[in-house]
């Protein structure tokens, strides 16, 4: 008796469904991985991407709006050529220069460096002046000069003493200021002199 092969008898209706059902599924399980999760991969990882992008603009927006406000803070000083210079150390020899030249037209002076600080890559030099003019206005428009000078300084501390006459008026003004300038370490060539800042 000859074999019948599987593949030639045909189908029940109940085996013609469950093909039908299975390929159905086939069907529906290749949509799914094939066009849905790859499309909802897709949009996660252009959402993710977006986020970062617009993590960039925020930062970006901020920086711009940090500059706009410095540039307009700077615009407000007036102009910038000619606010004071932080100096690369050792600059002594151009701060003392001013200072004669400043001192100039005063009766008497005395200008006395003390050791500079360093903090990092600034550097403080203090310095003590002491001067006699005619009067407070003048002692003032020192004081002034000072801290509109060539390189910069902070004026930290200033006494100033009137020498009176019989009359009432004023014979001379002394002044002692203690002044402060500033030097970088960057662009120095030679750091000898300095000494750390003490922790405090």
């Amino acid at each position: 008796m000859a074999r019948r092969s599987i593949l030639n008898r045909s189908f029940s209706t109940r085996e013609k469904v469950l093909i039908l059902v299975l390929v159905a599924l086939l069907l529906v399980a290749c949509y799914y991985f094939l066009v849905v999760k790859n499309v909802a991969d897709t949009k996660a990882e252009n959402d993710l991407q977006l986020q970062e992008i617009q993590m960039q603009v925020d930062t970006q927006t901020a920086l711009a709006m940090a500059r706009t406000r410095m540039e307009n803070e700077l615009a407000e000083l007036g102009d910038v050529g000619k606010l004071p210079v932080v100096a690369a150390y050792d600059n002594i020899r151009n701060e003392l220069d001013e200072l004669n030249t400043l001192l100039s037209g005063v009766g008497t002076y005395d200008v006395k460096f003390s050791q500079p600080e360093l903090d990092g890559e600034l550097v403080r030099r203090p310095v003590t002046i002491t001067y006699t003019v005619a009067g407070y206005n003048e002692a003032l428009g020192i004081v002034q000069s000072l801290q509109n000078g060539t390189y910069r300084c902070d004026v930290t501390d200033f006494a100033l003493t009137g020498k009176m006459l019989a009359d009432g008026s004023i014979e001379s003004v002394s002044a002692t200021l203690d002044v402060t300038y500033y030097e970088t370490t960057k662009g120095a060539t030679n750091l000898s002199g300095l000494v750390e800042k003490s922790a405090s």
